[in-house]
């Protein structure tokens, strides 16, 4: 079966979506399409870089976006090799706590001491 129409299929493709292109014109039509208009969007950036040689080319949002998420990668690895790096001698001193006696009671300190209830 020969292929239809390369630029009905193509103009489908772009209008309706590879699904619905698929559907009507088969898979074989599809595919040959869309290597059709990646071939003419690829001589078109092609002419479009040749024809803006010296042009300062603004960049495009997803690279912008690339570089924030690099920062922002940059400054969350210094945080933490920052929280593994090893602390100063005072910081991993242990809390000293008075020394005291035996609790007695429930555990509440109360006027006077009481005994312990046993049960």
């Amino acid at each position: 079966m020969p292929l239809p129409a390369l630029g009905a299929v193509a103009q489908f493709l772009a209008s309706n979506g590879a699904r619905a292109a698929a559907v009507k014109f088969g898979k074989k039509a599809v595919e040959a399409a869309k290597k059709e208009l990646s071939d003419r969007d690829k001589a078109v950036s092609d002419m479009a870089d040749k024809a803006n040689i010296g042009v300062k080319k603004v960049p495009s949002p997803q690279s912008i976006r690339r570089g924030q998420d690099t920062k922002r990668d940059r400054r969350v690895a210094k945080e933490e090799a920052e929280a593994r790096a090893p602390r100063s001698p005072k910081e991993e001193m242990p809390l000293k706590f008075k020394k005291g006696g035996k609790v007695r009671g429930a555990g509440i300190a109360r006027k006077g001491v009481r005994p312990a209830k046993i049960r």
